[in-house]
């Protein structure tokens, strides 16, 4: 058997520092602390010496007179100094300490956290509505058709127009589960850098031929899809896990933006073999592992390897359950399900959106806060999710879950969902952010307020999320550095991406049209195997 995990090279690591500053809003985020190595150590917190660029060489950025809500809920006008990329002031006026520092004038607009969006596909990109109208089972396929066999420069493409997509809509950092062939995800980690996005990459591997996934016998299969290798074939799982382990060697930001992680594409796709050797990697490692769960009823229904109750305890068994671990969508998870994920420490990430636009169901976020499990969000691929816009996201989330709730206090708010957009998001991630304090990192979203929608409203946030109809952010930063300008990303032609990504998309159709053929082949079938699959509990409970 392989070896489980060999560090990389010490040139990578040299710059490495112990850390200063590190966020301590959950049991589990402590846990995952206590058992990172050196190399994560370096993700999940600020780290001293030259990854906090220029403190001593006085290099600063000021943000002047925007509204800001603290800690305390309240809405006050403030400045905000940023020395390096961490923050180093806050405070009405205080930016006049600082007269040769570069100036941002945020009058008349509203200062957030950078958003982040925990669970997402840049290979959607080119795809957007492709498979429109389908559940998840048959909707793979058409994803895959549109996506298989991508080049290095269309990975890097749909990367940037991910990028440009996020940062124009206030998103500063980002987890990409990103499928197909590892060594070419180099691409999109190189995008990031260079846009100047924060993003974690994690290769979407599996190792189980599709039709054990769905609970489909081989001979039940369409006689024309049954031999199809590409789908039916599936690398070696140590192969997988060596090229995304390659990925993460060989990828070395000095910024500390970029990373990569490991990304199982679920637990029914992934041989128990392939599951245990990527958690001990990551215990021995402290990599983080970022993965779907119970997303539909299929999946749900699916029965698990005999000895095991379920996926999930599948999942425990071969030691993933850990606060390095996080599961996006979570539909249709029992609160037995929900006791252990808690017990663990794992993160879950709701995805409103693509829940609807697939069928899949409604996650119960009501519970998933009574048994005290740690929650993010995200807005999932552009193909099932429609956009990248984190605010709709929370608008989603907001809304989504008042129906059935009797009593209105156990209702999401604006900054309850704001929550799940920056601090839960950035916990999963291991960052000091997602919040405006001294010492975090200088992760900003500035929206404009001078819409007429917040004349009539006292609550810029909450009109922000449930009124606005303009998402666009006037003034992004991450990292300290000023990456979204008036409105416009500083660091890349916008225009010139644009422009590639029809042309992208004409060449990736007319290479793949065979398997946009072998898609519809199979689509009735796979609606109804959907249909068939049994609900093992209601989609919304009344309480």
């Amino acid at each position: 058997m392989p070896p489980a995990y060999a560090p990389p090279h010490p040139r990578r690591t040299a710059l490495r520092r112990p850390t200063r500053f590190c966020d301590r809003w959950s049991r589990g985020r402590r846990r995952a602390r206590a058992q990172a190595s050196p190399i994560e150590r370096n993700i999940v917190e600020i780290p001293r010496g030259e990854a906090v660029r220029d403190v001593e060489h006085g290099r600063r950025l000021v943000v002047r007179g925007g509204m800001h809500l603290d800690d305390a809920g309240r809405l006050t006008e403030t400045d905000i100094v940023i020395h390096g990329n961490v923050i180093a002031d806050i405070g009405p006026g205080c930016a006049d300490r600082y007269p040769h520092a570069q100036a941002i004038d945020a009058r008349g607009c509203l200062i957030l956290p950078g958003l982040v969006n925990a669970h997402t596909h840049s290979y959607s990109q080119l795809c957007r509505h492709d498979g429109a109208g389908l559940p998840l089972e048959p909707w793979m396929m058409y994803a895959w058709a549109a996506t298989a066999g991508r080049t290095r420069e269309e990975v890097k493409l749909t990367a940037q127009l991910q990028a440009i997509e996020a940062l124009r809509t206030g998103t500063t950092s980002l987890l990409d589960h990103l499928g197909g062939a590892v060594q070419h995800q180099e691409a999109a980690l190189e995008a990031y850098e260079e846009i100047g996005i924060r993003a974690r990459v994690a290769p979407m591997i599996s190792d189980v031929p599709l039709p054990q996934t769905i609970g489909v016998a081989d001979e039940d299969w369409p006689a024309a899809a049954r031999h199809r290798d590409p789908v039916f074939a599936q690398p070696a799982g140590d192969d997988l896990i060596d090229a995304t382990l390659d990925l993460h060697r060989s990828w070395h930001s000095p910024s500390g933006r970029t990373g990569v992680m490991f990304g199982p594409s679920s637990p029914q796709r992934c041989t128990p073999a392939m599951m245990a050797r990527i958690a001990a990697i990551s215990r021995e490692s402290g990599i983080r592992v970022h993965t779907h769960l119970q997303e539909t009823r299929v999946q749900a229904s699916l029965p698990a390897p005999r000895g095991a109750s379920g996926w999930l305890e599948v999942m425990d068994q071969h030691g993933l359950l850990t606060p390095l671990l996080s599961t996006a969508h979570n539909v249709w998870l029992t609160r037995s399900d929900l006791d252990v994920l808690a017990e663990r420490g794992v993160t879950l990430v709701h995805n409103p959106q693509s829940n609807l636009q697939l069928g899949s169901g409604i996650a119960e976020l009501a519970a998933w806060r009574g048994a005290g499990v740690d929650v993010a969000l995200g807005t999932d691929g552009a193909n099932c999710g429609g956009s990248l816009d984190m605010v709709n996201a929370m608008r989603f989330a907001l809304l989504l879950h008042r129906p059935g709730r009797r009593d209105p206090a156990r209702w999401e708010t604006p900054a309850s969902v704001l929550h799940l957009a920056t601090r839960g998001g950035a916990g999963l991630l291991g960052l000091a952010a997602g919040r405006i304090a001294v010492g975090a990192l200088a992760d900003l979203s500035v929206f404009s307020l001078e819409q007429p929608v917040y004349a009539s409203g006292e609550d810029p946030l909450a009109t922000l999320i449930l009124s606005s109809w303009d998402h666009s952010a006037r003034t992004v930063i991450v990292d300290g550095d000023l990456v979204v300008a008036d409105g416009r990303l500083t660091r890349i032609d916008e225009a010139q991406v644009i422009g590639q990504a029809a042309e992208a998309r004409r060449e990736l159709l007319a290479r793949n049209a065979p398997l946009a053929d072998y898609a519809r082949a199979q689509e009735q079938f796979l609606i109804e195997v959907a249909a068939r699959a049994e609900s093992p509990r209601p989609l919304m409970p009344i309480d």
